[in-house]
């Protein structure tokens, strides 16, 4: 069963790149994916400052070379001017983007466009937004250009102002026409002086009337070979915050995936792509791992995990990693990294806290200023409350999942683990984002699926829901489905469990639906989500770990009682004071019923020493520490005979 499930769990996605490519880019071209981050933003129309770019039509044409105010060094040239074509991309220098390659030939073919595999002629290019484009719906469509700031930071904005996505075939063998999706849109690429920046900023569109579609963009910027590329990619039901980048080029054999739009998801105004080219020094925060909804007092204590990158040229060595939890509740800790490689990365564990109020927390981790600062911190939003696990975040789903029909294996669930860290609970609900990725058979809706809690060593089934029958209103994108246990499951306190969607199989099936909505997590968390047949049961397969390791985390929720109290409640206000150069006073608030403390403490993730004989209240001095040394402490309430906070 193990091996069947790896096999085909690269199948089980849609609208989802579920390989990255090797980045084997020249040594010139020294732009990595993972120096490209998504980020919020403000779009600021050019009105009139600037330089208005004369093309003799707005469909297919090439400007005439323009000026750059300021040299712009890329893929190790120093360039001095560049020339736009309509169909949002500029290739630096004074030669034009060729005629052949200057978009995508059909709607859901990216690997025919200027940054694609085949094409090797076209080089230097950025591409913001490359399609087919011609004038949009709104009047004034314009080409332009403006210099902000002062030397030897400038800013030059190149625009593209009231555009629209022409119809296109799907491809050369499938006829359908893809109507126009963006009826009018505006969007600019920024170059910027000395730090060689580049960062495309997209403003307000319109939907399109006609029939909603995908439509695959190029979006990316390009050297001198296929290879020397990174490109952007998402599902076109998928937020435009959920877009990834990776190596390019777009291949039909190993990407999904383009810069996938439709018309019922628009930009946020002011969404912004940034590439920033690589330096020495260069630590980056790639991914925060932690709960966006936490029970208390179920899921508590709760490390936060980070993953952290040496995206520099440089070794970094005695790097410091930070955790700020604020918010409804307040924790601070920081941990180091010995030393990380250029192009290594390293999971970083937190000391874990006790979350004792309900309401939001921002979970961030940072790292110090460096050659880069763009990507030194990330944060997370949490939601501490009573009763419900996550990992998903606000967003919508950037694609959908669902399992191959397989007559050995019947039905099989997606997964996701949880912890009973803090009380022994009963799991009463799972809860999933239900959506539709297919029509006719591939459809989701009539199809039937139900909720699992799996042991998540042995995939013994624990408790399931009846049988549901997937209707129209719960693929509408609005929300989760809620799934009721048939009876509540009953998991100890400090053990892990697994809860999931099941794909009930009948006989006979052939085709695959897609119900299951997911987020794209890159590198996805280990020991976390899972696959596992329910009719053939055996261990669950991690799918961050199997031979086709994905890029999704499925968005499945538990739903919990406590059925314990916690065996104390810890101290609060804990501080640090009177330091000298051998010693500290600790003080903090006691909680009710507190017999006595157990007081540790550590140089960095070093052995723990213990404070003897045990405290019995605030103030604590600690004595016999090291001048210029960082700890850290922890004190333990006891309450009762063998219980602690």
């Amino acid at each position: 069963m193990l091996k069947s499930l790896q096999t085909q769990l690269k199948r089980a996605s849609r609208w989802l790149p579920v390989a990255l490519l090797p980045f084997a880019a020249n040594a010139q071209f020294n732009y990595a994916p993972s120096n490209a981050i998504n980020v919020a933003g403000t779009y600021t129309d050019l009105g009139t400052n600037g330089t208005a770019i004369a093309t003799a039509n707005t469909d297919d044409d090439n400007s005439t070379a323009q000026t750059l105010p300021f040299t712009f060094t890329f893929n190790g040239t120093a360039f001095t001017q560049f020339v736009l074509n309509t169909n949002g991309i500029i290739r630096l220098g004074n030669a034009a983007p060729s005629s052949a390659a200057a978009f995508p030939t059909y709607a859901q073919t990216p690997e025919l466009g200027p940054i694609s595999g085949t094409n090797a002629a076209d080089v230097n290019l950025i591409a913001p937004f490359n399609t087919d484009l011609t004038a949009g719906s709104a009047g004034g469509t314009e080409y332009r250009f403006a210099v902000t700031g002062t030397a030897p930071n400038r800013v030059c904005t190149i625009q593209w102002k009231n555009v629209a996505d022409k119809p296109q075939a799907v491809s050369a063998t499938i006829t359908t026409v893809i109507t126009t999706q963006y009826a009018n849109f505006s969007f600019q690429a920024k170059l910027y002086e000395s730090s060689n920046l580049i960062e495309f900023v997209y403003g307000t569109a319109t939907a399109g009337t006609g029939t909603a579609n995908a439509k695959y963009i190029a979006v990316g910027i390009k050297g001198s070979t296929p290879t020397a590329s990174i490109v952007g990619t998402k599902g076109s039901t998928g937020a435009w915050s959920t877009t990834t980048f990776l190596a390019g080029p777009y291949q039909a054999a190993t990407l999904a995936n383009a810069h996938n739009i439709r018309q019922a998801v628009l930009p946020d105004p002011g969404r912004t792509y940034r590439f920033a080219p690589t330096v020495a020094n260069d630590a980056a925060v790639s991914a925060v791992y932690t709960l966006t909804k936490l029970p208390i007092p179920q899921g508590v204590p709760h490390a936060v995990k980070a993953l952290i990158t040496n995206n520099g040229t440089a070794a970094l060595s005695a790097q410091t990693v930070t955790l700020d939890v604020t918010g409804a509740n307040t924790f601070n800790n920081s941990q180091t990294i010995s030393s990380l490689a250029p192009g290594a990365s390293a999971v970083v564990t937190f000391a874990p806290y006790v979350a004792t109020a309900t309401g939001t927390n921002t979970v961030t981790v940072s790292v110090p200023a460096d050659g880069n600062n763009a990507n030194n911190s990330a944060s997370v939003s949490q939601a501490v409350n009573t009763s419900t696990y996550s990992y998903a975040d606000a967003v919508a789903p950037s694609s959908a999942v669902g399992y191959p029909p397989s007559a050995t294996l019947g039905d099989v669930a997606f997964l996701n683990r949880y912890t009973a860290s803090g009380t022994s609970l009963n799991v009463t609900q799972v809860r999933a984002f239900l959506v539709d990725a297919g029509t006719g058979a591939a459809s989701s809706v009539g199809k039937t699926v139900y909720a699992v809690v799996l042991n998540p060593t042995t995939g013994a089934v624990l408790g399931r829901s009846p049988n549901y029958v997937i209707a129209a209103a719960d693929v509408a994108g609005t929300g989760y489905t809620s799934f009721t246990l048939s009876t509540p499951v009953a998991v100890p306190v400090n053990t892990d469990f697994l809860v999931g969607i099941a794909q009930a199989y009948q006989t006979g099936q052939t085709t695959q639906y897609y119900a299951l909505g997911v987020q794209t997590e890159n590198p996805l968390r280990t020991n976390t989500y899972y696959l596992a047949s329910i009719t053939n049961p055996g261990a669950p397969v991690d799918i961050a770990t199997g031979t086709t390791p994905v890029t999704y985390r499925p968005m499945i929720e538990a739903v919990t009682t406590s059925t314990s109290a916690p065996a104390c409640t810890p101290v609060s206000n804990l501080a640090a004071s009177a330091v000298t150069l051998t010693g500290a006073t600790l003080t903090f608030t006691a909680p009710a019923g507190t017999s006595g403390y157990t007081v540790t403490y550590a140089i960095g993730s070093g052995t723990p020493v213990t404070v003897t004989p045990a405290p019995t209240g605030s103030p604590i001095v600690l004595t016999g520490l090291s001048s210029g040394t960082s700890y850290t402490v922890s004190v333990v309430a006891s309450c009762a005979a063998g219980a602690n906070s």
